[in-house]
């Protein structure tokens, strides 16, 4: 009987016994979805929109061991419309930064730790020799200095300064000549990367190890290394003025009080190390009642810029003229604290904006000094993986790849750039080209006519 039906209704027929299942009773079964126990939509999620820039070349930089050293992990650098990059050979090269042609090459076996300054690229070897190349591409000199672990390259004046651990070497920055190399004997001492140089002297920061690790400043004779003095419990200096170093005491675990708090300020002689006063910033604190002590982190973090000194007192912050102290002096401006829980201070007021980094999200925020409004500068889609700072732009990469542009100012945001990765390193700025890192790489962004 079916086959004298027509083509179509046999098709028609087919199909509807496919679509609809017959049970064994003969009647229909109904075939129903699963219901979500929870189903919740949130329309006010964060989305940057903007235009969307692409890379105008890109190079391959040097891949960082995993065991490589701490500190060891420069691979470019970008001044004077070049960039200087550590190729994954080992070499040393030059790049024009518009378009990306390779200039020159240089060297071999290098490490991932150089510097540029007054024209020349002073860097490390990896067996621990300093070499110095010109912009050109020109070898200068090179000082067998033995330094293989060394985490700074630092040229203060005429001289090159490289620490590694306990030890600190000088360099002449035209010559090559080692000038001297400081050696610590004791166990306890752990040198850190920064040093500063005042009136002969170098200042350089260390980790006095014990029952309690507390930093501490060692002071050393710039013409010839001999160590001058050195005091626990002292912060990098934040000023040098008239042979004075004023330097941030710990006093965590000596005559700190939860209530009754302060931060002391130590003036030393900077070529004796001759204790020559102290200042004390005092307020009172709320009393803990819950057993949570809270020392320095936002509460009691001060730091110094220009004649304005800054110090977090619990529920406000203060400014201090620092060069107009008095025992009984008070602050010349008070700000009411609106800065979240998890933001941290970066120590830096920048276009009159107090600078801080919230350590959840990674992203960058403002307190404008003279309203007392606390703004977020890089708020995207995603969390933070890397934040810079140029001019009046913030630059934000972002843990899904996404690569933003925001005017500091004005908050919008400028452009996008899908970088396909979400690791990120900071990120390079010569004329009108940024250099965006990421996973060993560098993607050169033409900035818009309208960044500066």
């Amino acid at each position: 009987m079916i086959q004298s039906l027509p083509k179509k209704i046999v098709t028609c027929l087919a199909i509807g016994s496919i679509l609809i299942p017959i049970t064994n009773s003969g009647s229909m079964s109904v075939i129903s979805a699963e219901k979500a126990v929870v189903s919740l939509s949130n329309t006010y999620y964060s989305e940057v929109t903007a235009p969307i820039l692409k890379p105008v070349w890109s190079a391959q930089l040097a891949i960082l061991k995993k065991d490589r050293i701490t500190g060891q992990d420069i691979t470019a650098l970008a001044e004077n419309g070049k960039i200087f990059a550590l190729q994954r050979n080992e070499k040393l090269t030059a790049m024009n930064a518009a378009t990306g042609k390779k200039l020159w090459e240089f060297g071999s076996g290098l490490a991932p730790l150089f510097t540029y300054s007054n024209g020349f690229i002073y860097g490390l070897t990896q067996s621990g020799s300093l070499y110095a190349v010109n912009e050109a591409g020109k070898k200068a000199w090179s000082a067998s200095i033995t330094l293989p672990k060394a985490t700074n390259i630092q040229r203060l004046g005429s001289t090159i300064y490289v620490t590694q651990e306990e030890q600190l070497a000088a360099v002449d920055a035209v010559t090559g000549k080692i000038k001297w190399k400081a050696v610590e004997k004791s166990n306890n001492f752990t040198g850190l990367s920064e040093v500063m140089e005042s009136d002969g002297v170098i200042i350089r920061s260390y980790l006095s190890q014990g029952a309690l690790t507390t930093a501490g400043l060692a002071a050393y004779d710039s013409l010839t290394g001999k160590k001058l003095w050195d005091q626990t419990r002292q912060a990098m200096p934040l000023a040098v003025k008239d042979g004075l170093l004023y330097s941030i005491t710990n006093t965590f675990m000596m005559d700190d009080d939860p209530v009754n708090r302060k931060v002391k300020v130590s003036v030393f002689n900077i070529k004796t190390g001759e204790l020559k006063g102290e200042r004390l910033y005092t307020w009172t604190d709320t009393e803990n009642k819950d057993g949570v002590y809270s020392y320095n982190g936002m509460n009691g973090n001060a730091f110094l810029d220009g004649k304005d000194f800054y110090i977090f007192q619990g529920s406000k912050f203060v400014k201090y003229d620092f060069w107009n102290y008095s025992a009984e002096g008070k602050p010349v401006q008070t700000w009411a604290s609106m800065v979240k829980e998890k933001d941290f201070p970066l120590n830096q007021v920048y276009q009159q904006r107090m600078l801080f980094q919230n350590q959840d999200k990674g992203t960058l925020s403002a307190l404008k000094l003279g309203t007392g409004q606390l703004v977020d500068l890089n708020i995207g889609e995603n969390p933070v993986v890397q934040t810079d700072l140029f001019g009046n732009v913030v630059y934000s990469g972002q843990s899904d790849g996404l690569f933003h542009a925001y005017d500091m100012l004005t908050l919008k945001p400028i452009f996008t750039v899908n970088t396909g990765s979400r690791n990120f390193s900071p990120s390079l700025k010569t004329g009108g080209m940024l250099m965006i890192r990421t996973d060993n790489k560098l993607l050169a962004i033409k900035l818009p006519a309208s960044i500066k």
